[in-house]
């Protein structure tokens, strides 16, 4: 069974195709079983269902949620919700709001930290609904302040330019890092509740350096219901796969994996790709979709 339980349609603010576009490269790549995991959004998974049924592709239908977890920004992916519940419908306009009105903090923090000033004329007129403005914010620092010795990496060509603009919010943005600004998600324990009182799964997405080694953070995030970790991401190095894996195996939580396909923004990832190459991914698909199904 090929499978990916990690990916993203036009539907989210950063994804670049249709459903159906997607169900056509997942049936190109042989892979039979997927989830559609738009952020905090939930208007692909018909469509995704309803072209997946010509070649018999399983969509497992979810969503990847924007939450606070002690203050840190943490993804969190809800598996096999019952998506038409009105909050999951409402969700979307609501996440739109909150980032929508922290751009300005954002901008203001950029002019703080690099001591330069920003043309809002050449970042909100290019802000279309439904886009990310973190992007176009990034885009603009990059191209027209490329010698800022913090850019550098994010540039074409630079150590950490693919994908640029996450490694860029992961490396200098998220909390503790000097660009950090506070942007009021929803509570993560709360989130994991309204999962599973919709008969879902909840599974830490990509935990990726935040909660490498971590083992008291997860362990708090077990406390508050985590079904699972997505232990193998193509975000994280071959030692922290190792380490969430063996993590999840410790402590009896399922093993998640998902290639975190957008697109253009993240361009060397290709669906159905995660980085696991050991011999148990039959036991660990078994294992989700058998939890899935109580």
């Amino acid at each position: 069974m090929k499978f990916d339980l990690h990916m993203h349609s036009k539907y989210s603010r950063d994804g670049d195709f249709t459903p159906k576009q997607l169900i056509e490269f997942i049936h190109q790549k042989g892979i039979q079983c997927v989830a559609l995991t738009d952020h905090n959004e939930v208007r692909g998974i018909d469509e995704m269902i309803h072209y997946a049924k010509q070649y018999d592709i399983q969509v497992i239908p979810a969503i990847e949620f924007d939450t606070l977890f002690d203050g840190r920004e943490t993804h969190l992916i809800g598996y096999g919700i019952d998506y038409n519940k009105q909050h999951y419908k409402d969700l979307s306009r609501f996440i739109n709001t909150i980032m929508d009105d922290v751009t300005e903090l954002r901008i203001k923090k950029f002019e703080e930290t690099y001591q330069i000033e920003i043309d809002r004329n050449q970042i909100y007129p290019f802000i279309k609904d439904g886009d990310n403005p973190f992007f176009i914010i990034c885009e603009y620092l990059f191209s027209k302040h490329p010698d800022i010795e913090d850019f550098k990496p994010y540039i074409p060509g630079g150590s950490r330019s693919n994908p640029a603009i996450p490694n860029f919010f992961w490396d200098l943005c998220k909390k503790g890092k000097p660009n950090y600004v506070e942007v009021l998600y929803p509570d993560f324990k709360e989130t994991i509740d309204r999962i599973h009182a919709d008969n879902g799964l909840a599974i830490l997405a990509h935990p990726h350096d935040t909660y490498y080694l971590q083992d008291e953070l997860l362990h708090q995030a077990i406390a508050y219901g985590i079904d699972g970790i997505e232990a193998y991401s193509n975000y994280h190095t071959p030692a922290q796969n190792e380490y969430f894996e063996q993590f999840c195996r410790d402590n009896g939580i399922l093993i998640g994996m998902g290639s975190d396909f957008h697109g253009s923004l993240k361009p060397s990832i290709e669906l159905g790709e995660y980085g696991y190459q050991k011999d148990q991914k039959q036991e660990i698909f078994n294992a989700f979709i058998s939890k899935l199904n109580k």
